[in-house]
């Protein structure tokens, strides 16, 4: 190293690793407080390496099967609790970017359900109670005419739900845009830089990362450290009990007289598809194949990939012809208890990972909250 390099590009207040959505929430949300504070932010891909680039862009906060899913597993407090923080979180990314640069559209959300789970729809009445005081009306609704008007099989789907408060993004345009916005505020990003054990010593953190070119080790120093690497946590602190959980997700090309636009769940959450345009991003399956998909390995799943098609050949757009464009897939991160996991490691060290799914309607919130 030069002694440039060695002057001005290794020493920080603090360091984030992880480059996705929730690293550079954090990034932004320390610079918003203290400008004059040096951050840098460390993502060993080119683009963030887990689901920040890879999701289907939906601004959600649960569908009505799953928050009776999750009133079920975690309580209804807790379940409530966790609604108003994706909220939050959205309405904090949508104050700091605004919705023309996270390309929002608000067509609502929906939910299929099918017969084995009408059983909800008697639960309606209470979830909106429960969540009242967090949107101030009714969250769901009926919307069963819509069946037909959409074009989806009703001899499969049974009801529709709505929700007025849903909407989709444009997943390129919000991380392009967090991004510019965390240079703006003077974040230092290195991509390509693969951040591969951490040693804290009695001052400061060293973080120790691979020069791809060289192959020379560098060591970055913080005053704090953040570790924002989701997925990927347990390959630098592998004491953390998080489960990876790889995401499928195809979109096709455009579909001839598309009749439906918003976001839409199917089976609790598991199956999830929205319109981008008059094409269909399509992703989920992965409850069918949980041990399959628990890996961080960006490796298309076939079995997956022919449910999806058949979700949208006998369900969706049952009787149209439609043509895969191309399939990709995308890493998150899970929890036992399907909450966020904020953990101190040291007074130096903080580990924030794991949206189960949810990054985007979290980590805003997670961020701001963590850093009071």
């Amino acid at each position: 190293m030069s002694f440039w390099e060695k002057n001005s590009f290794l020493d920080y207040q603090y360091v984030i690793i992880g480059g996705g959505i929730l690293g550079l929430s954090a990034a932004c949300t320390i610079k918003e407080k203290t400008p004059d504070a040096s951050v840098l932010v460390l993502e060993r891909g080119i683009f963030p390496a887990g689901a920040s680039t890879k999701n289907a862009g939906f601004a959600c906060f649960g569908s009505l099967s799953e928050i009776i899913s999750d009133f079920g597993r975690i309580g209804t407090d807790e379940t409530v609790s966790l609604v108003e923080k994706r909220w939050k979180g959205i309405n904090i990314l949508r104050r700091r970017l605004g919705d023309e640069k996270i390309g929002l559209l608000n067509y609502g959300g929906y939910e299929l359900v099918d017969e084995s789970r009408t059983g909800n729809l008697l639960k309606i009445e209470f979830v909106n109670d429960k969540l009242k005081d967090i949107f101030g009306t009714e969250v769901y609704k009926l919307k069963n005419e819509k069946i037909k008007e959409f074009g989806f099989n009703d001899s499969k789907i049974k009801a529709l739900v709505y929700s007025e408060f849903e909407s989709q993004i444009d997943t390129g345009m919000m991380m392009n845009s967090l991004t510019d916005y965390a240079v703006s505020k003077g974040i230092r990003i290195l991509t390509g830089c693969n951040a591969e054990r951490i040693s804290e010593k009695e001052n400061h953190v060293r973080v120790i990362a691979n020069d791809s070119l060289s192959g020379e080790k560098i060591f970055f120093s913080a005053k704090k450290l953040y570790v924002c690497s989701n997925a990927f946590t347990k390959k630098i602190l592998p004491e953390i009990n998080v489960k990876p959980g790889r995401g499928q997700v195809l979109i096709t090309k455009p579909v001839k007289d598309l009749k439906f636009k918003g976001v839409f769940h199917y089976e609790e959450g598991y199956y999830y598809f929205r319109n981008f345009g008059e094409r269909i991003i399509l992703g989920g399956g992965r409850n069918h194949f949980l041990k399959e998909e628990e890996s961080t390995e960006f490796v298309k799943n076939d079995k997956i990939i022919t449910d999806l098609n058949e979700k949208l050949q006998n369900i969706i757009i049952p009787g149209i012809k439609y043509e895969v464009d191309y399939t990709w897939t995308g890493i998150m991160a899970f929890t036992e208890n399907k909450l966020p996991l904020t953990e101190n490691i040291s007074d130096r060290i903080t580990c924030i990972i794991s949206c189960n799914g949810m990054g985007i309607a979290l980590s805003s919130y997670i961020a701001e909250s963590l850093l009071k």
